[in-house]
């Protein structure tokens, strides 16, 4: 209980409540301080940023700013915070470094708290993220064995442990896996690694190499000696990503890649890679600082600004029919019942209004089954269901190319050529 406690409070300053975020009203800000803030976080840039290099055109760029009077008409704190972000990302191109201000939070982070106070405090973050399921969105297994784990934030072992050993004990009988990540900003990297952990055979794999700049140390980050559960090193593995997906949950993504482990299904991922540090500067302002570099041991380097590339480039919204349809295509081979399972999958997801992916599994099982009409129909009828009357007709007539006798498809078709007569 203590150590979750710990976890609970550090999540807490780190000011994951979007309630407090949301009481930070601007206020007159004062040229005199905005000097005062642009020279700390020079200071900080120099002394900390990952790349010394990027550092130094930093500061000379904000330097050059305040000279010229750039920042001379901000006279809103909000406003200031957010223009000296655009402008250092705009050299760094790195979404971890921000200025922030949030004075409610840096003055919660200086009030000294009782152990009662602290419990308290502990219990209600701990209540929140409960709700949420630390995360754990959905976890369900989908005709023909494959297992779906969404995951919207990483929310820190300590607390998620034994939510995220029960999803997986769930699904550890599956043939395959869909991880979906595409709504994941990011989250705590102990459980990045508790999660792959899962997915080694072999104890302590090097996920990546973590270096600062600042202090010149190196530590590995590799998965876990113990787990509790069963190991799944033989885990048929899909991950799915967006342009939302970020920072830790890139990280799972990144590393599972590049060790061969998981094929990544979706969007190039947003792009931030570096270990970030929040600091105060005063009593309103504090900086982001990406101080800690990730070193991958296969790739030599990390997804910094550039993304986690996908091995399947797809829309995020096309991403999970892909991913199922591969999983099926990779455990079930040249089954002969693979078409029925393609087409009750489409249909499950038809009958829930998921129309996009009832559409993307009925289109691939149709091209996979070229000549069976009731593949074809099963489409048309998805296309319809949508209002898509054109395609739908399309579909339909291709069925009945193969079988003119198709009662569904003869019906429909009538029916929509008589309208439109």
């Amino acid at each position: 209980m203590k150590t979750q406690i710990k976890a609970l409070l550090i999540l807490l300053m780190m000011g994951l409540s979007s309630s407090s975020i949301a009481q930070n009203k601007p206020v007159e800000l004062k040229k005199t301080e905005i000097v005062k803030v642009i020279g700390t976080v020079e200071k900080q840039l120099l002394e900390r940023y990952v790349d010394l290099d990027v550092a130094k055109k930093m500061s000379a760029a904000i330097k050059s700013n305040l000279a010229s009077g750039n920042y001379d008409a901000i006279t809103n704190s909000k406003a200031f915070a957010q223009k000296l972000t655009r402008d250092l990302q705009a050299i760094s191109k790195d979404k971890h470094l921000k200025l922030n201000f949030e004075p409610r939070r840096i003055a919660n982070s200086k009030r000294i708290l009782s152990s009662a106070d602290s419990v308290k405090q502990a219990n209600k973050m701990h209540k929140g993220m409960q709700r949420s399921n630390y995360g754990l969105q959905v976890a369900k297994v989908i005709e023909g064995n494959i297992g779906y784990l969404n995951i919207k934030y990483f929310a820190d072992a300590a607390i998620a442990k034994e939510t995220y050993q029960a999803a997986l004990a769930f699904l550890s009988n599956t043939n395959a896996l869909i991880i979906d990540l595409r709504e994941n900003g990011g989250g705590q990297p102990s459980t990045v690694k508790l999660l792959s952990s899962y997915f080694f055979e072999q104890h302590e794999v090097l996920l990546n190499t973590f270096y600062s700049r600042f202090n010149k140390e190196t530590e590995e980050f590799r998965t876990e000696k113990e787990i509790d559960g069963k190991r799944l090193p033989n885990m048929k593995l899909f991950i799915l990503t967006s342009e939302k997906t970020f920072s830790a949950a890139e990280a799972f993504a990144y590393n599972l890649k590049h060790l061969n482990r998981a094929v990544i299904i979706g969007e190039t991922t947003r792009g931030g890679a570096n270990r970030t540090k929040r600091m105060p500067i005063n009593q309103n302002f504090s900086i982001s600082v990406p101080y800690i570099q990730a070193i991958h041991p296969v790739s030599k380097s990390n997804w910094e600004g550039v993304g986690v590339i996908p091995n399947i480039e797809t829309t995020s919204k096309e991403a999970f029919a892909l991913a199922y349809v591969e999983a099926i295509n990779q455990t079930m081979g040249n089954h002969p019942a693979k078409n029925t399972i393609l087409n009750r999958a489409g249909y499950s997801f038809l009958n829930s209004n998921a129309f996009s992916d009832a559409i993307g599994i009925l289109k691939a099982n149709a091209e996979l089954h070229p000549t069976d009409a009731n593949a074809w129909d099963s489409l048309g009828e998805a296309y319809l269901k949508t209002g898509d009357k054109e395609n739908a007709l399309q579909f339909y007539k291709k069925a009945l190319a193969i079988d003119p006798t198709l009662p569904s498809a003869l019906e429909v078709v009538n029916k929509l050529e008589t309208k439109n007569q």
